[in-house]
């Protein structure tokens, strides 16, 4: 998606978002620990490379914390210690008294295949142990990718849990007077609006686990951030009154939120709309363009959806399928403010640009 555009070198960057975590006093420890714990891995062969993950690559470690190492191994050693012929096991375990989560990975797989985000999220904190020829170090940075399609689903997904969950379908249980449910489905909009800040920030969105938590540590947030999340994470009583008060809590924060991704002149547009404007502005800028080239960067159903399919036509041209843009009919319907598309169209439509 043209939204967006990919982010290389995240894990390079100075300043990232941390954990605020109140106890640290056994980060030092055991990071020394998982040290030991590597040399001792080291004798036997095959090992590619170690690194440590978790919360002691991201600096702080306490009672509950445990040493969490990634084992990277040559593919066929990889094969022989999964079947536990290996001389230490795969997962949790007891290490001189210190709980150890250990993951065995083939190098090879592992830089064949495509991370999802959580991995990348938690790859971009590891700390590298042991790395003789360097292969890890370019696992790390070769992976450390944030693609546009990525922020695209991601963007999708939050604006989903935000508009949909924690707007409209709020009010329509405000409107049938269930308050239960729509205190209920507030929470789940907090989620989205927790993943939109990491997004405004162009920062990979951490596990659940972690998101409120490395949110406050994020550049750039909505003034009072803390503060005013709390306000809408609380919830006082199970009333339509209560439901009220947090929806207009939660609107003013996810506007700011989509401004600092979108602009000004969008944050009172919807994703759809948004998406749907790009679109259509591809189509103006390139008028005719062949459907082909429509098809390389969004998908071609979206020809069929209003108010595309209101003012774009295809025609064949040198035995060629074409997407035209009807300008006249365009500046026409404008002046008339658009009578035969949705409400929610209107505002999209007259951000568009003929220039």
């Amino acid at each position: 998606m043209k939204l967006f555009q990919e982010t290389i070198g995240i894990r390079s960057r100075d300043g990232r978002p941390i954990g605020e975590i109140s106890i640290k006093g056994k980060c030092d420890i055991l990071k020394e620990r998982a040290k030991e714990f590597a040399n001792e891995i080291l004798k036997y062969q095959g090992v590619v490379g170690i690194s440590l993950g978790g919360g002691l690559s991201r600096g702080y470690g306490d009672h509950l914390s445990e040493i969490d190492l990634n084992i990277y191994l040559e593919d066929d050693v990889y094969h022989e210690w999964i079947i536990g012929m290996g001389p230490i096991p795969h997962g949790d375990a007891l290490w001189k008294d210190t709980w150890v989560d250990i993951a065995f990975y083939s190098y090879e797989k592992e830089y064949s295949e495509q991370w999802g985000l959580t991995k990348k999220w938690d790859a971009s904190y590891n700390i590298i142990l042991f790395d003789s020829e360097e292969k890890i170090k370019k696992l790390f940075n070769d992976k450390d990718v944030f693609t546009s399609q990525e922020k695209y689903d991601l963007v999708f997904k939050f604006f989903q849990e935000c508009e949909y969950f924690g707007d409209l379908v709020v009010r329509q249980w405000i409107e049938r007077l269930d308050p239960l449910s729509a205190n209920q489905l507030l929470n789940l909009g907090v989620s989205g609006l927790i993943g939109m800040v990491f997004l405004a920030n162009d920062e990979y969105p951490p596990h659940p686990k972690w998101a409120l938590n490395y949110s406050y540590s994020l550049k750039w947030l909505p003034k009072n951030w803390r503060e005013r999340i709390s306000k809408i994470i609380l919830t006082k009583e199970i009333s339509l009154n209560e439901a009220k008060r947090r929806l207009r809590a939660f609107t003013r924060l996810y506007k700011e939120c989509k401004e600092k991704i979108f602009g000004k002149n969008l944050k009172n547009l919807g994703f759809i709309e948004i998406s749907t404007m790009e679109e259509l502005q591809f189509i103006i800028d390139n008028s005719p363009v062949q459907i082909e080239k429509f098809a390389e960067t969004f998908d071609l159903i979206h020809l069929s959806y209003e108010p595309i399919f209101e003012f774009t036509k295809i025609l064949i041209k040198n035995n060629k399928r074409m997407i035209t843009f009807n300008k006249e009919k365009y500046i026409k319907h404008k002046k008339q403010n658009f009578p035969t598309v949705l409400d929610w169209s209107k505002p999209l439509l007259n951000n568009l640009s003929l220039n």
